[in-house]
């Protein structure tokens, strides 16, 4: 008699669980510190044990679509580093595996993208909670770049959740989304420091971290993103110095750093910002005076606000507090 014909391999992406798991694991030591995997209560420990055995859409390591392979993983990361639980708006289900608890996810989350609206981004309309089993381009609050772009086509574009009650920390694992172009976290319970990591997000645009409980002084490596339109970290609680790199952020068009802490004078370098058209430093401990470099966009460049605390010597600000 003819042998029979062998049966298909039966498992996940036509490798044992236990290599799926150990690939997997392997992989995303690129991205996070593998110490942290054997801490059961780390973001990055629950968020690889969600992919490898509660993630419906079950991400395959040998996977040539290397965006999703890594956002996926990155934004379950964000999702536990951020107390996701909390959120007001989006939070997962409460059984990954259950169709009702997901549609119920579902009816509780209606975030949109629709900020910096583009027809060709994907998923900006789309509310589906986190960590379901729809593309994570899908899920509230965030978006990707469309088939317009077919290189990188469904990687992520933004993060944007407002008023959303976020906690926690922002992981250092968000530098791996090399392709977000606006992170808006603002007016939430975010604490800690600002990641140094974000510093290697040098296509981002839009950095709105404002009314948040951030501690600590601004990383030298946020003055890398050269691409920033508007960097708002106003109403936290940060320290320190604003570095004379800050000339380096030369598109900047938009600066809020007003209720803070920080302190020394406001670097001259401001005044090679020649796009700017906002600059709020109110309500810090500055001293000193704002340079005439500075005022000279007020007379030559866009600069139409230019708020300082009143005991600042400026000629030419709109505003002091």
């Amino acid at each position: 008699d003819l042998p029979s014909e062998s049966p298909s391999f039966p498992y996940a992406c036509g490798i044992l669980p236990c290599d799926r798991a150990a690939d997997l694991k392997e992989f995303y030591s690129t991205i996070s510190d593998p110490v942290l995997f054997d801490n059961p209560g780390s973001p990055q420990s629950l968020a690889l044990d969600w992919i490898i055995n509660h993630d419906l859409m079950t991400v395959c390591p040998n996977d040539p679509n290397t965006c999703h392979t890594i956002q996926r993983y990155v934004l379950a990361v964000f999702y536990f580093s951020t107390q996701g639980y909390k959120w007001t708006n989006c939070t997962a289900p409460k059984d990954y595996d259950c169709e009702e608890e997901i549609a119920q996810a579902n009816a509780n989350c209606d975030r949109t993208s629709t900020r910096y609206y583009s027809s060709n981004r994907i998923g900006t309309l789309d509310t589906n909670a986190w960590l379901t089993p729809a593309h994570e381009c899908e899920w509230g609050g965030v978006a990707c770049h469309g088939d317009n772009s077919p290189e990188i086509s469904h990687c992520l574009d933004q993060i944007g959740f407002e008023a959303n009650d976020l906690g926690g920390i922002i992981p250092d694992e968000v530098a791996s989304l090399e392709n977000m172009r606006y992170l808006f976290l603002e007016q939430g319970n975010i604490f800690g420091t600002i990641p140094s990591a974000i510093g290697s997000l040098l296509n981002l645009k839009v950095l709105d971290l404002d009314h948040n409980n951030l501690r600590g002084t601004i990383p030298e490596e946020i003055y890398n993103l050269s691409q920033l339109l508007q960097l708002d970290l106003n109403s936290n609680e940060l320290t320190g110095y604003l570095s004379t790199q800050v000339g380096n952020l030369y598109n900047l068009n938009s600066l809020q750093l007003d209720i803070n802490q920080l302190e020394g004078t406001i670097p001259e370098e401001v005044g090679q910002l020649d796009q700017l058209e906002e600059g709020n430093f109110s309500f810090n401990n500055f001293t000193g005076g704002v340079e005439s470099e500075i005022c000279d966009l007020r007379s030559e460049g866009s600069l139409e606000k230019l708020q300082v605390d009143c005991i600042i010597s400026c000629d030419c600000c709109t505003s002091c507090s």
